[in-house]
């Protein structure tokens, strides 16, 4: 395994540029090399953090990248941590959220780095899990990379699992000054990768020893918006056949701080709950009893979101491998179909 992770964080620009320098961008991008190296899932041989040569032109942070992306393999993970300066142009054919370099310029779109040249090399990167962490301006406009050519997912095809974590949600524009309640060092980064930063090295009180995609979510959700410092923008993150489930980090809290592990749900919506978190952490458990898995499909089905229906699939797809007995897989169906009919 040869899983990979790409920092970019181009923290200064040229004085007549109209682009802020902020050095709380090549803090953030040094603190993730630094929690990177400690997390044994990945140490320093695996992440490379960009040096301010490297990011001064688009030429040289897409050779990196490529370089990243073709070490990978089927059974990898290739991670890429954007921080910087977002931006969009609607004017611009194929319109798109543009990464700054070093050598960027306000008002000029081809001095800055198109997202669809990073997507591209990340839909061809053999990794099983391609993850972009976007802390920047527009980051929330990033599945939308224009209209033509439509593109076959946010990353890639769909059986690629991909997953696109952004600073904003619903909001345009992300903060770079510190947060004045984080402690140490993490305080010196921007809002979003200090919270993040702050969880990768210190871990979550959840039972689990590893931090998945649905848990990392759910944790910097929470400790934005409870944060006393200040009033922080809602991140957002975008799976396209990713599990949820999917290990990231080590979850560096001590055995002893954390929770202990949870009763299985009873309920049809505690199991929904449950799952939505994280699909696969207790689903072996549901696919004991074929009629409650068949009640928390149809309920799963009867919800308007994408992400229940979404689930709702995986765990069919998974309840039709289980239950290969016609009695098991009636009492299965039984339930679904009841809801099917309402």
């Amino acid at each position: 395994m040869v899983s990979r992770a790409v920092v970019i964080g181009p923290a200064r620009y040229a004085v007549d540029s109209g682009i802020d320098s902020h050095p709380p961008i090549g803090e953030s991008a040094r603190m993730y090399g630094e929690v990177f190296a400690g997390d044994e899932m990945w140490g320093t041989d695996c992440c490379r953090v960009l040096t301010e040569d490297e990011v001064q032109t688009a030429d040289a942070v897409m050779r990196a990248l490529q370089e990243a992306a073709d070490e990978t393999g089927p059974d990898d993970i290739f991670l890429v941590v954007y921080v910087g300066h977002g931006q969009y142009w609607s004017d611009v054919p194929g319109a798109q959220v543009h990464f700054s370099v070093g050598s960027s310029y306000r008002d000029k779109p081809w001095t800055w780095l198109s997202s669809w040249y990073v997507y591209r090399v990340m839909r061809k990167a053999r990794a099983r899990l391609k993850v972009l962490i976007a802390d920047c301006c527009y980051s929330n406009l990033l599945p939308q990379l224009g209209e033509e050519p439509v593109l076959p997912g946010v990353l890639g095809a769909l059986d690629e699992g991909t997953c696109v974590f952004t600073a904003v949600k619903n909001a345009n524009f992300a903060s770079a000054d510190g947060c004045s309640a984080l402690p140490g060092n993490f305080s010196k980064c921007t809002p979003f990768s200090g919270h993040l930063l702050r969880i990768l090295q210190d871990g979550t009180k959840d039972h689990n020893h590893q931090l998945t995609i649905g848990l990392l979510r759910e944790a910097v959700k929470k400790e934005m918006e409870n944060c006393t410092g200040a009033q922080h923008q809602v991140p957002r993150m975008s799976l396209n056949d990713a599990r949820d489930g999917t290990p990231l980090f080590t979850n560096q809290m001590e055995l002893k701080k954390r929770d202990p592990v949870p009763q299985l749900p009873v309920e049809p919506a505690d199991w929904v709950k449950t799952l939505m978190m994280d699909r696969d952490s207790r689903l072996d458990e549901l696919l004991k009893d074929e009629r409650k898995t068949g009640d928390v499909v149809a309920l799963l089905s009867s919800r308007p979101d994408e992400a229940s229906r979404h689930l709702a699939r995986h765990i069919d797809v998974r309840a039709n491998q289980a239950f290969n007995s016609p009695h098991a897989f009636a009492r299965y169906w039984n339930q679904v179909e009841k809801a099917l009919r309402v």
